[in-house]
């Protein structure tokens, strides 16, 4: 993402004014343009509009706007982190050259929402056959895992997987089915059928998490098999299932994506399993081939496969 776009595009929305963001950045107003017109060519939609009264945020500006706050958040976290501790980890290592060997660490990426599933079984496969081996978890979007795995900078991931390949070795976990989420009365007033969930005069909430964000196959495929005519975005998960509960919208998820939501059990919500109403999802283990912690790595996914026993039954 380009960085310099981001900014320009979050100092306009504060001004309100391109002459006045582009005084407040140093730059000209023609470069300012230049760099908001690659960020919209790159995103592909507009982020502003202009007119006579001057310049305010399109539809999907206001949408895009608290991801471009976060992008340069997430940065400035990191820097602050590393700053505030870069002496703290270089005593650490100091201290851990003297006592023994450096040891490379295995770097291990998960999507959020399978953390709950997997990490207690790698956890219980490393302490077990690599007790001295150090380990790092990284809990990211699908498409992030892949590029982290693309640049090297995780050796093993697993994640929901789309229709964006890396090459690299991938095993199927297992097909994590789509389940329905609705309150009661909507069930009932579908007469408790799937076929008829189009029919419900509210929205399908979109949850704005690249679970399904990175498979837009998926998504289109939901739509126009289940006939989704009205749709609504919400930015969390345990706000969304408020939403359903007041009977105000209801939603589609991979049935691993429920123990995101707090209290489930206790909440008066259905769960309906699509079965084979829309596709499912699979769940993929990618990794390097040329790992130098292969062995470690192919003991994990051995670990993981069992999986698809358990998660059938």
């Amino acid at each position: 993402m380009d960085i310099e776009g981001i900014e320009s595009f979050l100092t306009v929305a504060h001004m309100k004014s391109i002459s006045k963001a582009a005084a407040s950045l140093h730059i000209t107003q023609p470069t300012l343009s230049t760099r908001i017109r690659k960020l919209e060519q790159t995103l592909g939609f507009p982020l502003l509009e202009r007119s006579w009264n001057g310049v305010s945020l399109s539809r999907q500006g206001h949408y895009f706007l608290p991801y471009a706050i976060d992008c340069l958040r997430e940065l400035t976290n990191a820097s602050t982190t590393l700053g505030s501790f870069h002496e703290l980890m270089a005593l650490d290592e100091s201290l851990a050259e003297k006592a023994l060997p450096r040891t490379e660490s295995i770097k291990i990426g998960m999507n959020i929402w399978l953390a709950p599933f997997f990490t207690d079984a790698i956890l219980a496969e490393l302490n077990t056959h690599f007790p001295k081996l150090d380990y790092q978890f990284f809990t990211k979007p699908t498409d992030t895992l892949k590029d982290m795995l693309t640049y090297n900078g995780i050796h093993m991931a697993v994640f929901y997987q789309n229709e964006r390949k890396t090459g690299l070795y991938s095993r199927k976990l297992f097909e994590d089915e789509m389940v329905l989420l609705c309150s009661h009365e909507d069930w009932i007033s579908i007469d408790k059928d799937v076929r008829n969930v189009g029919e419900m005069d509210k929205p399908f909430l979109v949850l704005d998490n690249p679970v399904l964000a990175n498979n837009r196959r998926l998504i289109q495929s939901i739509r126009s098999r289940l006939d989704i005519k009205r749709c609504q975005i919400v930015d969390n998960i345990n706000v969304m299932s408020s939403i359903i509960i007041s009977k105000k919208g209801y939603t589609i998820l991979p049935r691993t994506g429920l123990s995101q939501i707090a209290h489930l059990s206790s909440l008066p919500l259905k769960v309906i399993p699509l079965e084979r109403r829309v596709p499912s999802i699979a769940i993929h283990m990618e990794y390097h081939a040329s790992s130098p912690f292969l062995e470690p790595i192919q003991l994990i996914e051995k670990r993981l496969s069992a999986f698809q026993s358990v998660y059938a039954s």
